[in-house]
């Protein structure tokens, strides 16, 4: 693999070829990255300085002949938690740079001035992009198209310039690197976009098997996986509101009535215009919609995160203004969950009297007052007013207040829940509690076993820490390759042999399930690692009061609540399987038997 290190400060670039051991070990991806900030940052850097490491990295899967091989990852200190974050976009930037001959690149220092970094097949530059800063993601990428004709772009918005705590970066227009402030890291840097064009041959061991496992791959989702096809995420509305386990107001219960006017039927048959897809995708599971009543508005979404959140979870029964909601957050480049969540957050602070009118700008908030929503969307996009505010997330928000306000910040390590209520899906109590970025949906989808598939009681967190952990090795895999998670589980059914052999015909290593598994138990370790380091232990590996003390109050999951006592069992018996100490970390044994030497 090769990577490219850029010094903004000095404007020096430097191409270096990762050792073959470290390849095999930590495959690429989220691993690689994960070791590279781990060896680079300096402990406790603050994640807006120029020295915290903003880490591109493709996998040996992207923008392979294989299915679903669209996406990349962007690793970095978060700023939205202080704990290492890895985020990932689909689209068709991976494939593109992977093309300029780089796997990845690693980004210190700032410009001088706004810059984007520009690679072709004859290398890298940096270029002046004064005449953009300021823009939003939109015109960006179309001016930059307008430049570069061929070429994919990676940008940030004003959200990311303002250093909003959650901004993304953004690519295809519609597609994020979402969550935890990747594009505040990026803003910091000066840096307004990473544009990419190249031609040469993507390395793959056996492209011809590839091509095999893309015709299966396709057969496969056209005869199970007809209604993800048509409905993309959106349909998980129906599921997780007919069982009473959708965000409701802030997470005050889990119920909401009216779920059935932002699902999947309602997004589908009233707003839907076509579909979209990552490169060498068969699914095709994004939505291209609009809204043309209540509101203006073409977007590719709402996302099920994005209907739950900018919906349910704020009492808001009106699809248009989610769809709003979604194309004024890509617009700006901000996360849909962590933006919806902050405004639920300060929604709820109102309700309870510890903010007003005064604290908000004359804004009255109030459950379902879609026209407030978006009014707040676009401040803080902007980075005006209150909305500057919204945009440092609900952890920063409450404690400007103090006190009693602290109980009402739905997050964990600081970042914000996704469209799942523990309190009805328990497995997910502890996937949010131990994941390594904070509050994700996508470090263990316990919520497939327990809600979609009813395999395992899903109101106990008893005996179901072996699960998570076999979930987050291979999740862990997936964003190592990296393998788009919805082609995994649609295509392959998650399936180890399967990972096995897409793997090698990647690279060639010839790996076994177990030595699979292994790069991500090790790439996990070193991730739980460099938290150790940055402060976070056991006591971060908790949710809010919340979920331990008020019970979900009405619809199908009424009465449920996390039993804090079992937690911590499942909690302490999580740790032991991972081979780590009382406060989770990892035993020197453990260690050598993963081979890490940091």
């Amino acid at each position: 693999m090769r990577i490219l290190r850029v010094n903004l400060r000095s404007e020096r670039f430097e191409d270096y070829d990762v050792a073959e051991d470290d390849c095999r070990k930590y495959l690429g991806g989220r691993g690689l990255a994960a070791k590279i900030l781990y060896l680079e940052n300096k402990t406790k850097v603050e994640p807006l300085d120029p020295e915290n490491r903003l880490i591109f990295m493709t996998g040996p899967y992207t923008g392979t002949f294989g299915s679903f091989t669209g996406f990349y990852n962007v690793t970095t200190k978060a700023p939205l938690t202080g704990a290492i974050l890895s985020a990932h976009s689909g689209g068709h930037w991976g494939p593109m740079f992977r093309k300029t001959g780089y796997d990845g690149i690693i980004i210190k220092g700032k410009t001088a001035k706004p810059s984007y970094l520009l690679i072709t097949d004859d290398g890298p530059e940096l270029r002046d992009a004064s005449d953009l800063w300021g823009k939003d993601v939109f015109e960006t990428i179309d001016l930059l198209k307008q430049r570069h004709e061929k070429a994919r772009s990676a940008v940030i918005g004003p959200s990311g310039e303002n250093l909003a705590k959650y901004a993304a970066i953004m690519n295809d227009h519609h597609r994020a690197a979402g969550r935890g402030g990747v594009g505040a890291v990026m803003g910091s840097k000066n840096l307004k976009a990473v544009v990419v064009h190249g031609t040469k041959d993507v390395p793959q061991a056996d492209p011809e098997k590839l091509r095999e496992t893309f015709k299966t791959a396709t057969q496969t989702v056209k005869e199970k996986s007809a209604a993800f096809m048509k409905y993309g995420t959106s349909m998980v509305v129906g599921i997780t509101g007919k069982a009473g386990t959708i965000p409701t107001r802030n997470l005050q219960t889990g119920y909401f009535p009216d779920y059935e006017k932002i699902g999947g039927d309602a997004l589908v048959n009233n707003h839907k215009t076509g579909d979209v897809a990552c490169a060498r995708c068969p699914l095709h599971c994004g939505n291209e919609t609009k809204a043309d009543k209540d509101y203006t508005a073409k977007t590719e979404g709402p996302e099920y995160e994005t209907l739950a959140m900018f919906g349910s979870n704020l009492g808001n029964s009106n699809l248009e203004s989610i769809i709003m909601a979604n194309d004024l957050c890509n617009k700006y480049g901000m996360d849909t969950i962590s933006c919806a969540d902050t405004i639920a957050c300060a929604f709820e602070l109102f309700e309870k009297g510890i903010i007003t009118e005064e604290d908000t700008g004359g804004l009255k908030l109030e459950w379902g007052d879609h026209k407030t929503i978006i009014k707040l969307v676009e401040m803080t996009g902007r980075g005006e007013g209150f909305g500057k505010l919204i945009g440092e997330g609900s952890r920063r928000l409450t404690k400007k207040y103090g006190g009693e306000a602290t109980k009402y910040a739905m997050n964990v390590k600081g970042m914000e829940f996704p469209g799942y209520d523990p309190r009805g899906i328990q497995g997910m109590a502890l996937a949010f509690a131990t994941s390594t970025r904070g509050a994700c949906h996508l470090r263990a989808t316990m919520y497939v076993p327990e809600l979609f598939q009813g395999v395992l009681d899903r109101f106990t967190v008893k005996g179901k820490a072996q699960t998570l952990k076999d979930l987050q090795e291979l999740f862990t895999v997936l964003d190592s390759m990296i393998l788009c998670k919805f082609g995994a589980r649609n295509a392959f059914a998650n399936s180890w042999d399967s990972m096995v052999m897409l793997t090698n015909a990647a690279t060639g290593y010839g790996y076994t399930v177990d030595e699979l598994k292994q790069v991500g138990e090790r790439a996990w370790t070193v991730e739980r690692m460099f938290n150790l380091r940055e402060g976070l232990g056991r006591k971060d590996d908790t949710l809010p009061d919340r979920f331990f003390t008020l019970p979900i109050h009405d619809g199908p999951s009424k009465g449920a609540v996390v039993n804090r006592q079992d937690f911590d069992i499942e909690i302490s018996e999580y740790y032991r399987l991972w081979g780590w100490n009382d406060n989770g970390a990892p035993s020197q044994e453990t260690l050598d038997r993963l081979d890490i030497r940091m």
